[in-house]
């Protein structure tokens, strides 16, 4: 018995009081620090914190057609939280328990050497199979048939924040009878966040200005999603998903259904209330480029073509290096680095070639023509941290199937967005109705100021009235800085010291939600959209053709062109102005048009 222990013993009269004392204090710190980890999501490190893999190697077995990928992985900011929030907050019957973090999600690819494209690495799903080292969970991302892996989630076990550097991770890869020794492995992994099960809410109860928000039937209150059971759209009834008869919409018949023309929406289509995880930041050029990297020729034609006024020059991987590969359909002359879109050619492919063939032979005389195969060109950006700009809807869902993700919904959109908070009538994904600069309409307003443009700790300072404060939240514009003439580096505004409100962020702490480039998620508005069924890609070709997909959260664009779509309005969480416009930029490159992906949790 220690000493401490014997002192208890013999004075309890005074050891209960301390005991006691001494629990509520622990109890109370246990809180705070519960408190400053949940508030960790809405914070980063001040500049581009993209994760790094380093050290990656290779060794056989355990047992034949399989291989052990060891590597470590690191980022500078990192959390994972659990918290409560009150039925009042919710609007729910009891208290609501919350977990949540960042995690890596982290997936493979390998090439025969001298070959030109990129395959993806399938993993074992036996958890047992891979190791997480002290410190770190890990868990399998399937196909969804479940028979192989896509990829891992790696993130923190236990409660904290801070940076992550694990050490040693291994995965198993099943390569079967290919043989390990005689190809190239890459490992590339992308930060995401877990965004857990529970109820939340689609619409804001918005009456002005109304923009097809989601709302209960043939009323204007909220739409309470509780589980992913089949909805009715349209119609009367309270249990209907219905959009204010497309009231406030680019188009009056945008969305297929209205309160007299009901559609349903089957509990395939992915609602939101499943656990699921979310891409932090938009993807970036260099993600971008890493992507291209990977494609034959043929497929980074897809991915980068263009076409000048003549419609008639097309240039594609074979163009010479340095020239800009993501540009506009219809625009000549178009420099590197306008509206920042700095990805180009670092060294020139091979275009596919088709040559005449003729046979001579004393009795006949035989003609074809030959295919002579490309090479892909090797690209570069000098943007890296800065959102991919100019992406078309399948040059969106081709990242995300290589990715082993999926795009998201336009519901899983408001709930990245919102949590599972009550509505507050207009507000932006940081939960108030107030953004910063957007009322400026004079010389005397104040703007973004562009700082260390292009490095890593890029950012934008406000200077002048009125700017932001406790409730008007960052989300720049070229509206609010006619200098930008481009998206910013991803999650420009987190920084070791910001809230939800000054750092742009989503209740889980995702950024750039509302503003930089626009989210396109999966649209409930065409009969296209509704089939989604949520289905994952595999690391290879898209499995989505001619997906229908929307606008939400807004993006820079501004003046008369950006106000025509409804303004400042559009950067509202349940703004669905043209969140079901068929073809809306769909098929031609846009300066303002980005992408995120997401995957269902398993």
């Amino acid at each position: 018995m220690n000493k401490q222990t014997d002192n208890s013993t013999r004075h309890p009269g005074v050891s209960g009081p301390l005991a006691m004392i001494s629990g509520l204090l622990l109890a109370v710190a246990s809180h705070a620090l519960a408190d400053e980890h949940a508030a960790a999501r809405f914070r980063g490190t001040g500049k581009s914190d993209p994760i790094r893999i380093e050290n990656v190697r290779r060794s056989d077995g355990p047992s034949a057609g399989q291989s052990t990928i060891t590597f470590n992985v690191a980022w500078d900011h990192s959390w994972r939280a659990a918290w409560e929030v009150s039925a009042e907050q919710t609007g729910g019957k009891a208290p609501l328990k919350l977990e949540s973090w960042d995690a890596a999600w982290v997936f493979l690819k390998f090439r025969k050497r001298g070959d030109d494209s990129w395959s993806h690495a399938m993993l074992s799903t036996a958890l047992t199979d891979h190791h997480a080292p002290a410190g770190a969970a890990l868990q399998v991302g399937k196909t969804d048939d479940g028979g192989r892996g896509v990829g891992v989630f790696i993130h923190r076990a236990k409660a904290g924040h801070g940076a992550n550097n694990f050490q040693g991770v291994s995965v198993r890869w099943l390569h079967g009878t290919a043989d390990p020794a005689a190809v190239e492995l890459k490992v590339f992994a992308l930060q995401m966040v877990y965004v857990p099960e529970c109820a939340f809410w689609a619409g804001d109860g918005s009456t002005e200005p109304v923009r097809g928000q989601f709302s209960a039937g043939s009323t204007a209150r909220p739409f309470h999603i509780g589980s992913e059971r089949a909805l009715t759209l349209g119609g009367d009834e309270g249990e209907a998903l219905n959009n204010r008869d497309t009231a406030g919409m680019f188009l009056s018949n945008q969305d297929d259904f209205t309160r007299d023309v009901p559609a349903r929406l089957t509990a395939e289509f992915p609602k939101g209330y499943q656990s699921f995880y979310c891409m932090r930041h938009e993807v970036t050029q260099q993600q971008y480029v890493e992507f291209l990297n990977t494609l034959s020729y043929a497929e980074q034609l897809r991915r980068t073509e263009k076409q000048g006024k003549d419609k008639a020059a097309l240039q594609g991987p074979e163009a010479p290096a340095g020239t800009l590969v993501m540009k506009p359909v219809g625009v000549d002359g178009f420099q590197s680095g306008q509206y920042r879109s700095g990805i180009k050619i670092a060294v020139s492919g091979v275009a596919v070639v088709s040559e005449p063939l003729v046979i001579r032979r004393p009795n006949f005389v035989a003609s074809g023509t030959i295919v002579r195969p490309g090479k892909p060109a090797e690209y570069e950006t000098d943007a890296p941290h800065v959102a991919c700009n100019f992406l078309k809807n399948d040059d969106g869902t081709a990242f995300a199937a290589w990715a082993g993700l999926r795009p998201m919904t336009e519901l899983e959109f408001e709930k990245s967005s919102r949590g599972p908070l009550k509505p507050v009538p207009n507000e932006y994904a940081w939960g108030t109705d107030r953004i910063a600069g957007m009322n400026a309409t004079d010389s005397k307003g104040g703007r973004y100021v562009l700082q260390n443009a292009g490095n890593a700790d890029e950012t934008v300072v406000w200077q002048g009235p009125p700017g932001p404060d406790a409730t008007h939240g960052n989300a720049p514009s070229m509206g609010t800085n006619d200098q930008l003439r481009g998206p910013l580096r991803v999650g420009v505004f987190a920084t070791p010291a910001s809230d939800r409100v000054s750092a742009g962020a989503s209740y889980w702490g995702i950024l750039d939600l509302t503003g930089n480039v626009m989210e396109r998620p999966v649209s409930v508005g065409s009969a296209t959209g509704r089939a989604f069924r949520g289905i994952h890609g595999e690391g290879g070709e898209s499995p989505w053709a001619d997906l229908f997909l929307g606008i939400r959260g807004g993006g820079l664009g501004e003046g008369g062109h950006y106000k025509g779509w409804g303004g400042n309005d559009l950067f509202r969480i349940s703004n669905r102005y043209v969140a079901s416009l068929p073809g809306l930029y769909g098929g031609v490159r846009h300066y303002i048009m980005g992408f995120r992906c997401v995957r269902t949790a398993q």
